[in-house]
């Protein structure tokens, strides 16, 4: 969605908080939510990135965007996080103005020295993050339990696997519910939605975007994440030989794949093809795990 087609209240709060008209916005595109997201430029030579949403848009993201506020504000500042600048909610439209950083995304398919320098960068981040800054935020384990226990779900639609795994759904959900107890043990932050369009690469830094997610979960988490997501790409360290971090893969992968076979919800009309394809990757690493482990 352009800028110029926000909200005039929306507009007028941007440049009260900037300090000056709004003489250039440059839409960013990709990502699965809607709304604004554009860098701005003011007549004073200010930049920021903002991102902003309405109800009439999707009824959920608005609250995603909600809980980035929180988790933001929470969290405070850090090298590997956007800086707030402010934030603006009405009741209907949310937004957040926030540091606009001179950057890249990693290309997908990763590169080796790009996952290399990402992983490295999860790690301090990670670090940053144990305890949590955070230690009222929600606990992955107990707000993604309906996501993470799907497998349920697979079994009562009966809906194919595939052909390594017919006959072991039930397999996959006991090894899925031993994931989700080692993750309600976690007390570390994560961001737990790390894929290479939330995170931006500079000179200097590796920079993690997007916070509408993060919860208290085992520091292996993010790590865990962003292997799924490289694992196709590049090569990469052998994680620990733990049921946790199997389990946790495997709960992954059960939501994955009956979220695949669900309708696309309203204006995000690419996710379910996106959740197949990361659902596949999931499982041939859950299938590998088990034979070697």
């Amino acid at each position: 969605m352009p800028y110029e087609e926000l909200p005039a209240v929306v507009r007028a709060w941007v440049e009260r908080t900037l300090g000056s008209v709004v003489v250039s916005a440059a839409t960013q595109q990709g990502g699965f939510s809607p709304g604004v997201a554009a860098r701005l430029t003011t007549a004073s030579g200010r930049r920021a990135f903002l991102k902003a949403v309405g109800t009439s848009l999707n009824p959920k993201t608005p609250e995603l965007f909600r809980q980035e506020i929180t988790a933001m504000q929470a969290i405070g500042p850090l090298p590997m996080a956007p800086v707030l600048y402010d934030v603006y909610d009405d009741g209907d439209w949310v937004g957040l103005l926030l540091e606009d950083i001179e950057g890249r995304l990693p290309p997908h398919p990763w590169e080796q020295a790009d996952a290399d320098r990402v992983l490295a960068a999860v790690e301090e981040l990670s670090e940053a993050l144990d305890p949590s800054p955070w230690p009222d935020a929600p606990v992955a384990a107990v707000r993604s339990h309906e996501f993470l226990s799907r497998w349920n779900n697979v079994l009562a639609d009966n809906l194919d696997v595939p052909d390594w795994a017919v006959g072991r759904v039930e397999e996959l959900a006991a090894l899925a519910r031993s994931g989700v107890r080692a993750l309600a043990e976690g007390k570390a932050l994560s961001h737990w939605d790390l894929r290479a369009d939330n995170m931006i690469l500079t000179d200097d830094r590796v920079v993690f975007i997007d916070w509408a997610h993060p919860a208290l979960a085992p520091r292996w988490t993010d790590t865990v994440i962003l292997h799924a997501e490289m694992r196709t790409s590049v090569a990469l360290p052998e994680l620990p030989a733990d049921e946790a971090i199997t389990g946790f893969i495997a709960a992954v992968a059960g939501g994955l794949w009956w979220g695949a076979a669900q309708p696309a919800p309203p204006g995000l009309p690419t996710i379910r093809a996106w959740q197949r394809e990361h659902a596949l990757v999931h499982l041939d690493w859950v299938r590998e795990r088990m034979q070697r482990f």
